[in-house]
């Protein structure tokens, strides 16, 4: 079917051979003769032009430092690289393929699927891996080699899966066990794979180093390295062994595998592990018209000046592929099925017994059975196996029906059906032996779900009573619905009635009893609706600060000064900021940034100059800033430096202001040492720093604001009265009088 769908796409492997006709005109000074109809015939083939293809065969082209060059191809050369060309496209041809049949087993809508469905998709993936067994013949070369270095990882991973795992779990498990000796192989594994000392990666190095390096040469430098190892051996170590009798003693060595001793032919082994394959036909075949042929050689879209790296030698390719294929057979459930081939000469009912013997012995069989026959039939955690058959002791495991569960827990069960002798306990798990008590856990537990049916009765019960019980649920709902649509009837009455009006000279109507808690609710409501929309009747630059002037006019009722100025005023807050208020803006700016930095506030909310009164009853030319945590005293005679320490907020539980137009503010703290300051503006501004203060202070419960002819204040603990007085003086003095009086004295008309 494949070959079917893609017959086009497939038909230049099946025609391979086109571009080795070319090979056979050869003439005598190794040249091609380069007829028309080949040419044609064979770039038919590729779907490639006849001007690259031309020369393509004749020479080979490399780059050294920026400059191109052409060699000549030789008849030995050329028939190297054939055999290249056909094993490269033999095997991008079988990975394709593989890819292929992959992508149409999978499922199609595979990457649509979220990380969940995915996870339990591939959980449920099954994979058949078979592969040659031992090769051992007359003569063994590299291929040989990797076939059964392949088998040696495998048999390594069925070591490290089947009977070391099973050993290691009793030994975690403190359980008493026989230990059963086996052959473990990574000693064989090293000794081929181990990078940089390894057979593969001396065998890389020989290939990659440039000159008259033979394969006798590799064998003498791998004798040379592995001269002690117990698992190697050649003539040059052990040259009495009976084993180099009739052998070419200079071209052989043996590894001892845990299937048998194997000796190798190190006879064309570098030859066999370079990659011979040119660039010139990587690009080639890149550059082709098949769209398929192009996508298997996505190596030619270089271009020559920028293949500088070597590839990859055919050892380096079958060892990290054997890695790859651990790791993922390691990260799967295996199940092992092991062939025994009865006879060498493919007849039935013949046994040859010495070669059965062999296979038993080097596939580990004996020691798997060994350990499976010491070891146990089942096998669960505590948690599984109470979760399972608690229904056998259902009045001791009831108390904990979720669990966690432990060993006592399973050892109730165990003693109910007097089958612990036929148990052991492990740290986490429990172990059975023989498989007639799994049977009768299971008979016990069948019987057990009896009793789950008449929970299942119980539960049919209760739900029949639960739709009884639902009925009368929404019959209530129903009264609870008309009842919301009389109440919605009364509020479209209320819209009917103030519809595009204030409504200030409405009269609000009648509302039933039952309404009574939800119509003073409308009211607020319509009350909040109504500020608003007088909210909207103000200048644009007003109403920002609205809802803070609403907050301030709670608090100054007592002054009247308020609402006639006040009120009306653009609120700026951080006044000090504007160079028409400071004409030292930029030392201003230093200073609270060196403040936010210390601090760590967010924002100033209003500052102003002032003249501060201070313990001595003396006064202090000032910059009061409000922030949003702090209240800082600042010097503006010299670049604003704070002077003594911050206030918190938290400490400040209440203002005095006058009920006239004096822009004094006393503000009262819990130390009763209070702050008192006259701002030097002249504008009214106490109803915006009582305003931003009580926004400020909104969640605290004991704030408060006291509006007065003459304020009240304490000054290092001591109770004084201000009095204001109008006079005829040139500036703003505090005055202490007789007893506690302090008299501040203003310009008159100010």
């Amino acid at each position: 079917m494949i070959y079917e769908y893609h017959s086009k796409s497939l038909k230049i492997f099946f025609d391979k051979s086109a571009i080795f006709d070319y090979y056979d005109h050869l003439n005598a000074n190794n040249m091609v003769s380069k007829s028309s109809n080949i040419i044609t015939k064979t770039s038919g083939f590729y779907l490639v032009t006849n001007e690259i293809l031309q020369h393509m065969p004749e020479t080979k082209q490399n780059e050294i430092n920026l400059m191109n060059f052409f060699h000549q191809h030789t008849s030995v050369s050329l028939s190297i690289t054939e055999n290249a060309v056909s094993d490269a496209l033999y095997e991008r041809l079988f990975e394709w393929l593989i890819k292929y049949i992959n992508k149409t087993l999978s499922r199609d809508d595979y990457e649509q699927r979220n990380s969940y469905h995915r996870r339990i998709y591939d959980s449920f993936v099954i994979g058949v891996l078979d592969i040659y067994g031992f090769e051992i013949f007359e003569n063994n070369s590299f291929e040989q080699l990797c076939i059964n270095y392949c088998n040696e990882k495998l048999q390594q991973l069925f070591i490290e899966l089947v009977l070391k795992q099973e050993q290691d779990e009793y030994e975690s498990e403190n359980i008493t066990w026989q230990h059963i000796d086996y052959f473990n192989n990574k000693i064989i594994c090293d000794l081929i794979e181990q990078p940089r000392v390894g057979i593969l990666a001396h065998l890389d190095e020989a290939c990659q180093i440039v000159g008259t390096v033979t394969d006798e040469i590799f064998l003498k430098s791998i004798n040379k390295v592995f001269k002690n190892h117990k698992h190697y051996s050649s003539w040059e170590l052990t040259p009495g062994d009976k084993i180099w009798k009739n052998i070419n003693t200079n071209k052989h060595f043996l590894i001892r595998h845990y299937a048998g001793d194997v000796v190798y032919s190190v006879d064309g082994f570098l030859d066999k592990n370079r990659d011979t394959l040119f660039d010139d036909f990587k690009r080639l075949l890149y550059h082709s018209k098949n769209s398929i042929l192009s996508l298997m050689w996505p190596d030619g879209e270089k271009s020559i000046t920028s293949v500088t790296r070597r590839p990859l030698t055919t050892a380096t390719i079958f060892r990290n592929s054997m890695i790859s294929l651990s790791n993922l057979l390691s990260s799967k459930q295996p199940f092992y099925v092991r062939c025994i081939k009865p006879n060498d000469e493919k007849t039935a009912n013949v046994f040859d017994q010495i070669r059965i013997e062999h296979q038993i012995a080097y596939l580990g069989l004996l020691e798997n059975v060994r350990v499976r026959r010491a070891g146990f039939c089942h096998r669960a955690s505590y948690d599984r196996f109470v979760q399972r058959y608690k229904i056998i002791d259902c009045v001791r495991t009831k108390l904990h029906p979720y669990g966690p569960f432990n060993k006592e827990s399973a050892s109730y069960i165990c003693n109910e059906l007097n089958i612990s002798n036929d148990v052991v306990y492990g740290s986490t798990k429990l172990f059975i032996k023989q498989p007639i008590s799994l049977f009768e856990l299971e008979n016990k537990r069948t019987e057990g779900l009896q009793s789950i049916v008449v929970i299942l009765q119980k539960h049919v019960r209760s739900w029949k009573q639960f739709r009884i019980f639902h009925r009368e649920i929404s019959a209530i709902k129903i009264q609870n619905f008309y009842r919301k649509y009389r109440a919605q009837s009364y509020i479209n009455q209320l819209n009917e009635l103030f519809n595009d009006r204030l409504g200030k000279n409405i009269i609000w109507p009648k509302s039933r009893s039952s309404f009574i808690t939800i119509n003073n609710l409308l009211k607020q409501i319509y009350q909040r609706w109504r500020i608003k929309q007088i909210e909207q009747t103000l200048p644009i630059e007003l109403r920002s600060t609205f809802e803070l002037k609403l907050l301030a006019s709670k608090y100054l009722q007592q002054r009247p000064l308020f609402f006639d100025r006040s009120i009306y005023q653009e609120w700026k807050g951080d006044y000090l900021a504007q160079l028409e208020e400071n004409s030292r803006l930029n030392e201003y700016q230093k200073s609270i940034n060196e403040l936010r930095t210390k601090d760590n506030f967010n924002r100033i909310i209003f500052s102003t100059f002032a003249i501060k009164l201070n313990s001595r009853i003396k006064m202090d030319e000032r910059a009061i800033i409000l922030t949003d945590k702090y209240i800082y005293k600042l010097d503006p005679k010299k670049n604003f430096p704070v002077k003594k320490s911050n206030i918190s907020l938290d400490d400040v539980i209440g203002l005095s202001v006058t009920s006239g137009k004096e822009q004094l503010i006393v503000i009262h703290l819990v130390s009763n040492c209070d702050l008192v300051f006259y701002m030097q503006t002249k504008y009214d501004r106490v109803g915006e720093f009582v305003g931003y203060m009580a926004k400020l202070k909104q969640k605290s419960s004991n704030f408060s604001v006291d509006v007065q002819r003459y304020v009240s204040t304490n000054i290092t603990k001591h109770k004084y009265v201000i009095n204001i007085i109008w006079d005829r003086v040139d500036k703003i003095e505090f005055n202490k009088g007789s007893s506690n009086n302090i008299s501040l004295v203003l310009p008159d008309g100010k």
